[in-house]
């Protein structure tokens, strides 16, 4: 038996931080090498993602068993790289399927860094002052929508649907105060959104039992803002009923076509009623902007001395945009994922809210004073849905702030947003190629192709019906398949999207689109250009197949049409 002096060491005592943590990040520099090596087999420089065939996961878990011997560091890495296949390079010009930028080296660097504490950010005490970083980046926050700061808080969690929870689970507490002990009661809460609204907002009404129908989608008008008149009646129509508004979600920057809804308006009218009904609430109204926020750091950008040599056009819209997300100010609370515009690692997203009180007010606790809190005092895990949380998100964001600053930001959204520009510039100088949304303020350009067999325009199928529209969906849904097939063959590097379900402004059925959604801050006009000429020359090609094989008169072409197969579900880009 070993006695305690030989218990003092064990055989893995290298693999753990010791107090000598310069050694222990050479050390993790090293494993770093290994897996780096190992993965390199994978790297292509000229596509969207990492080599690697199509596999049912069978194959991966046949191969796997638990272990019962150890390994070597090395085996470990060699085994964990070949998950590494099909990874998406976010920092390629190639890769055009989401907004999900590359992270930054710092933010991963300070993250990684911080796992050698192992901190536990549901309390300060285990986490020393890394918590603060939470703190800090609230802060500035605060100062960048103009709240005061020390009434203003914030907290990280899962992502958007968490943020949306959270403003849900804010705005039930508000609309009825004992819900937390007793339930809704015959309360008959409802969540307002509207029709451009992320698909989350149903999700969340489901979550926290509300319903996914009491979630109230109210349409938008011919520039996706939510429609006033039909807000102030849902809303007047709600009350009138005796239900509580549990929430008021509007858009601060949707995903494809960046829309920011009136929020002073949306405001206005709901202060009004509060008083007209003589509430003993008032409806919260959070703002889901997790994507629109970073527009707030051209508040600090010199437009007349336009160091960034904006084009006008550019002006006009960034402009545009900072205008309507500038009123983030006049809502209770809104969302910040710095994943998706602040350049950092999965997962780093932030609820703000103007009051911390609501936030405390989820667990019955009250706020605290900023100014007299000290170090053993601070335990968010008091108010937050997580008991374990993480240091990521906060850590990486406040080191992404600081990196770049408000300049920095302007710098890397311009030039996804100026790529964008130019992206819509290329496709529309060809004719046989209908770019839908040529009036964004954002990053993605939606188009579709369109069929050599008639002169319709897009802005011409918007008018037919579902079997009218029908051709153009099933046309442009084929070049989408027929793009997957050449990346799967290694043919191309790039991968765009296809949205089954977008529906334009007044028409009567959906039509769907392609999209294009670079979002490297890195890459240039020459290599956009390459893709995106690679791009117009498929389409050529795609119409040869098209019309000999799949348009072959008096012939069984149903077996010959490409099937989705390689997304079978509904993939949430999509949406």
């Amino acid at each position: 038996m070993k006695n305690n002096k030989e218990r003092e060491k064990t055989s893995f005592n290298e693999y753990f931080s010791s107090d000598d943590k310069a050694k222990d990040v050479k050390t993790m520099a090293q494993y770093m090498d290994i897996l780096a090596s190992y993965t390199a087999e994978y790297i292509n420089k000229n596509r969207a993602m990492l080599s690697g065939k199509i596999e049912y996961y069978k194959k991966f878990l046949d191969a796997e068993n638990l272990p019962i011997t150890s390994a070597s560091p090395e085996n470990v890495l060699k085994d964990l790289s070949k998950y590494f296949q099909r990874a998406i390079q976010w920092e390629k010009a190639e890769t055009m399927i989401n907004i999900t930028p590359p992270a930054n080296l710092i933010s991963i660097v300070g993250s990684a860094y911080a796992s050698l504490f192992n901190p536990n950010f549901a309390q300060d005490e285990p986490s020393g002052y890394l918590l603060a970083t939470e703190l800090v980046v609230s802060k500035f926050l605060a100062q960048l929508v103009d709240w005061d700061t020390k009434k203003a808080g914030g907290v990280f969690t899962f992502g958007g649907k968490g943020i949306n929870l959270y403003a849900g689970k804010i705005g039930l507490v508000k609309a009825i105060p004992d819900v937390r002990k007793k339930g809704f009661g015959n309360s008959r809460p409802v969540i307002i959104t509207n029709e451009k609204s992320h698909p989350c907002h149903f999700e969340v009404s489901d979550w926290l039992g509300i319903g996914s129908e009491s979630c109230l989608s109210l349409p938008t008008d011919e520039k996706g803002q939510l429609v006033l008149g039909e807000f102030e009646k849902t809303l007047r129509d709600k009350i009138s009923s005796g239900a509580k508004i549990g929430c008021i979600i509007i858009n601060g920057g949707t995903t494809d076509e960046v829309l920011v809804d009136p929020i002073k308006k949306v405001v206005d009218i709901r202060d009004r009623l509060v008083k007209e009904f003589k509430l003993d609430y008032t409806p919260h109204i959070h703002v889901d902007s997790v994507i629109g926020w970073s527009w707030l750091s051209y508040k600090y950008y010199d437009f007349n001395k336009n160091g960034l040599g904006m084009t006008q056009t550019e002006k006009e819209k960034i402009s545009s945009m900072v205008d309507k997300i500038s009123e983030l100010k006049y809502a209770d609370s809104f969302g910040v994922d710095f994943h998706k515009t602040g350049f950092c690692p999965y997962i780093s997203s932030c609820i703000m809210v103007k009051d911390k009180a609501d936030l405390q007010a989820l667990s019955g606790k009250p706020a605290y004073d900023i100014d007299s809190l000290k170090h053993g005092e601070y335990s968010p895990f008091e108010w937050t849905l997580e008991l374990s949380r993480g240091s990521g998100g906060p850590i990486s964001a406040y080191s992404a702030l600081k990196l770049f600053g408000m300049q920095g930001l302007q710098e890397l959204t311009y030039n996804i947003f100026s790529n964008g520009e130019y992206i819509r510039v290329l496709l529309n100088a060809q004719s046989d190629f209908d770019v839908i949304n040529n009036a964004a303020e954002g990053f993605a350009t939606l188009f579709i192709i369109l069929p050599q067999t008639n002169r319709l325009r897009y802005k011409d199928y918007v008018k037919l019906d579902e079997s009218g529209v029908k051709p153009l969906l099933d046309y442009n849904q084929q070049f989408f398949l027929f793009l997957l097939e050449k990346q799967e063959a290694g043919e191309i590097g790039f991968r765009i999207t296809f949205s089954k379900s977008y529906k334009p402004h007044g028409a009567k059925t959906k039509t769907g689109c392609l999209k294009a959604y670079q979002t490297s801050p890195i890459a240039n006009k020459e290599s956009v250009q390459q893709v995106i000429g690679q791009l117009i020359s498929l389409k050529k090609e795609f119409d040869v197949y098209y019309q000999k094989i799949v348009e072959q008169k008096g012939s069984d072409t149903s077996s010959k049409k490409l099937t989705e197969q390689i997304n079978r579900p509904t993939d949430f880009v999509y949406r």
